[in-house]
């Protein structure tokens, strides 16, 4: 996601948080609703009137994104899964799910409740500019609200992960064959053919000088594949590392470093010799810590035949080491919330390996690619 978020207010125990391509995007469609959309569809109205008409508009579509995205987490916790909040930002908005959902069942029915949602708030601004036509801006607003979340519930429906319609194939694939990880990679192939296909379309519109605009569906269709990518990627991670303990994974016997040891001497003795970029670091047979090369970057050149590696290496923490009988996926979930990419894998005070983040999606592709061959 791009840039910093924002947290506004919290609902039923649900951070909403605002991304700030959000803002970006409220600005460009607050501008092109003022200076095009309304005055076209009502003119001689006054300047201002277009400008609050269009604040009142953005204000109603973030809103209306807000309970789509609410429709689905409480519909998913209701279901015993855990939600860690909502996000705003250029493309919509995420409802951000611990897990994936525990049956087809509820898939289903958190996938629908977006939409449905959508649905009832289309029905109730279009009969509500209805009841109001007399208030001519009003109701263009109101109007104006009814399409946008009519189009917002028809094109989630499109049956292309990570879309809500994809997610409801997903759902009905698992109903009918019970294989998890085959709904997924279907999918997810439908959502990445419907983005590529909206990449040609963008692409053939700028090409034909249909302008700029082109480009979203170009920014959209590469967020999809991107997503439906991901997904695979993590119901195949998921279906690898099931019950299995990091000591399956892990790379025993790692080569460590002496506390004392000089920066310079870590570099040509260590880090070229091994071609590691990652060391645990021991004293008197005990490991006290850990040196990676950003740590090495963190110090001037000069300063390298006078540092030791004690004096840049990060202490033991517990969310630095693992058990060998952990089981990997959480391992996998921990290293990837805690942003470390490497983790040392002690049994009790004595270090038995180091497990990498790279090696378990190494691990994942290669098993997969197998798997789908046989």
């Amino acid at each position: 996601m791009i840039g910093a978020s924002l947290t506004l207010i919290e609902v039923f125990g649900i951070k909403i948080r605002v991304n700030i391509s959000w803002a970006f995007i409220a600005i460009l469609l607050a501008w092109g609703l003022a200076e095009g959309y309304f005055p076209t569809i009502h003119e001689q109205l006054p300047q201002a009137t277009y400008w609050w008409m269009s604040i009142v508009a953005v204000l109603g579509l973030f809103l209306s994104i807000l309970l789509h995205e609410l429709a689905h987490s409480l519909v998913a916790r209701a279901y015993g899964m855990e939600i860690t909040g909502i996000t705003l930002w250029l493309l919509g908005g995420i409802a951000e799910l611990k897990g994936e959902p525990p049956s087809p069942k509820v898939e289903l029915l958190m996938a629908i409740a977006g939409p449905a949602m959508s649905i009832c708030l289309g029905t109730f601004f279009w009969l509500s500019a209805g009841a109001l036509e007399a208030f001519v801006s009003v109701a263009t607003v109101l109007s104006y609200l009814g399409m946008l979340n009519l189009i917002l519930a028809a094109f989630n429906m499109v049956p292309a992960f990570p879309l809500d319609g994809g997610r409801v194939a997903r759902a009905i694939i698992w109903m009918r064959t019970g294989d998890y990880l085959q709904a997924t990679r279907t999918a997810a192939r439908m959502g990445a053919l419907f983005g590529l296909g909206l990449i040609i379309v963008g692409v053939l519109g700028l090409l034909t000088g249909a302008g700029l605009a082109s480009l979203w569906w170009v920014v959209l269709g590469m967020f999809v594949r991107f997503a439906a990518d991901s997904s695979k990627l993590q119901a195949e991670t998921k279906n690898v590392l099931a019950g299995k303990p990091v000591a399956e994974f892990m790379t025993p016997n790692p080569i460590t470093v002496p506390s004392e040891t000089l920066v310079t001497d870590l570099i040509e003795n260590w880090i070229y010799h091994y071609d590691f970029e990652f060391f645990p670091v021991v004293e008197e047979k005990c490991v006290v810590g850990s040196v990676n090369l950003r740590d090495v970057r963190s110090i001037s050149l000069d300063q390298h035949q006078a540092i030791r590696v004690k004096d840049i290496m990060q202490p033991i923490t517990s969310d630095a080491v693992a058990s060998p009988r952990d089981l990997a996926a959480s391992v996998l979930t921990r290293m990837q919330e805690s942003g470390k990419s490497l983790l040392m894998v002690m049994e009790g005070v004595n270090l038995v390996g180091v497990i990498a983040m790279k090696d378990l999606f190494r691990v994942v592709a290669i098993r997969s690619s197998l798997e789908q061959t046989e």
